[in-house]
């Protein structure tokens, strides 16, 4: 899991030097009925963290089928 939170913020990072302003997707999954989504909590947390920091991530949000999240970039 920590993997993952590691390359979303690798991927990011690289996404806003390349493609500044622009949006991606970042696909987390849903989890497990019932089972909570450990991995998109965490990738959140990062994009709230990138966000204030002011580092690769204008803005971000959730989307409707709650398996990913589209991400401004800075």
């Amino acid at each position: 899991m920590v993997d993952a939170v590691a390359n979303a913020e690798r991927f990011l990072m690289a996404q806003s030097r390349a493609r500044p302003g622009g949006i991606v997707r970042l696909i987390t999954g849903r989890g497990r009925s019932g089972g909570g989504a450990p991995i998109r909590t965490r990738v959140r947390t990062l994009l709230r963290e990138l966000r204030e920091g002011g580092r690769a991530v204008r803005d971000f949000v959730l989307e409707e089928g709650e398996g990913s999240f589209l991400v401004r970039l800075r």
